[in-house]
């Protein structure tokens, strides 16, 4: 429902009346939380500026709040809906739809210039990891998540929400927190609070060459955040000295990004002779 250009919401009522028409109730172990607040849903629209050239991928569309919105300015939109029911419902409202049934955090992810959504809580941070390691990461991602999530997104170093997924998501993307969001603005409401994130794609400062297991070593790095980094990284290689004291989280971003450039895949010829260690 449009109101002279302006995204509309669905108000508890008419969610209510709808889902109970279809015979659905939400199902929390699938993170199905819909957006009933008008002002952010058109804070999401704000912030993710759709233009009529681009393709627009929307992850957990649930009674299409977002997807209309969407439909009406991108060129081309694509849903992953993992309940069957709703796709069926999303077919039915939107014939332009394209629609792919499953499980975003596993299914085979199409071509796309942007990913806008409301993220489905237990498919966030794997879902975020997957599409900026991908191949060809979108030049704009802008999703509801946790604050939790939020704040680790946007982390800096020395902080506890410092991690392997902001480290992961800043070697390409600049992040803005957008909007906080309260869980009131959901039904049923999240037992947390959320927020709008904003992921401008970017070159990275540090060129990472193409054998480097940056991805791995954050992983090791940061699987155990009170171990020292020369005992977590020593199956890659020679760990410099000026790093094997330190702890994950002190790393900065550049700095990850040089050590991964140092070291070698697990296995490999490098990896297994080092000439020397800490």
């Amino acid at each position: 429902m449009m109101r002279a250009g302006v995204p509309s919401a669905m108000n508890l009522t008419e969610l209510r009346s709808t889902l109970a028409e279809l015979g659905l109730r939400p199902r929390r172990s699938w993170g199905q939380h819909f957006l009933v607040d008008h002002n952010i849903l058109r804070l999401v629209i704000e912030a993710a500026d759709v233009r009529a050239d681009e393709t627009v991928l929307e992850v957990g569309p649930g009674l299409g709040v977002l997807t209309e919105p969407l439909l009406e300015r991108a060129r081309h939109v694509i849903a992953i809906e993992r309940d069957p029911r709703l796709a069926e419902y999303l077919r039915a409202r939107f014939p332009s739809l394209e629609i792919i049934v499953g499980d975003a955090a596993t299914v085979p992810l199409p071509a796309f210039d942007k990913l806008v959504a409301n993220l489905p809580y237990q498919i966030t941070t794997p879902l975020l990891e997957r599409v900026v390691e991908s191949a060809a990461p979108p030049r704009c991602i802008v999703v509801m998540v946790q604050r939790e999530v939020a704040d680790r997104l946007a982390a800096q170093p020395r902080t506890k929400e410092y991690g392997a997924l902001t480290v992961l998501t800043q070697r390409r993307y600049d992040v803005e927190v957008v909007h906080g969001v309260s869980a009131r603005c959901f039904y049923p409401p999240p037992a947390v609070d959320s927020a709008i994130v904003r992921l401008l794609r970017r070159e990275p400062r540090t060129r990472l060459l193409a054998d480097a297991p940056f991805h791995e070593i954050v992983r090791a790095g940061f699987g155990h955040r009170r171990k020292m980094l020369g005992k977590l990284l020593a199956p890659f290689g020679t760990i410099p000295a000026s790093v094997a004291r330190r702890r994950a989280e002190e790393l900065s971003l550049d700095e990850w990004i040089g050590l991964a450039n140092q070291l070698r895949p697990v296995g490999s010829a490098r990896a297994k002779c080092p000439t020397s260690g800490t």
